[in-house]
């Protein structure tokens, strides 16, 4: 049998490294989030519809569901 005092320490141990992750995590996230985003030529803008990568895009002509000829009678 483990002792409970043992027991205790490993989780207090474990808890510890939980909160210092937690901690260091926060950290990380509110200086990504504080960071002034000056970069806007990162992002290329919009294209229209006519153009560019949206240029074979195009809706068909033809509906998408066609009705099922049923020509075939059901076996009874």
């Amino acid at each position: 049998m483990h002792e409970p005092a043992g027991d205790m320490v490993v989780c207090y141990i474990l808890d510890g490294v939980l909160i210092l992750y937690g901690i260091i995590l926060t950290i990380l996230y509110c200086r990504l989030r504080m960071r002034p985003s000056n970069n806007i030529a990162d992002y290329p803008e919009k294209q229209s519809a006519g153009g560019g990568i949206y240029a074979g895009l195009t809706s068909k002509t033809s509906d998408t569901y066609e009705t099922i000829n049923m020509s075939k009678k059901p076996i009874v």
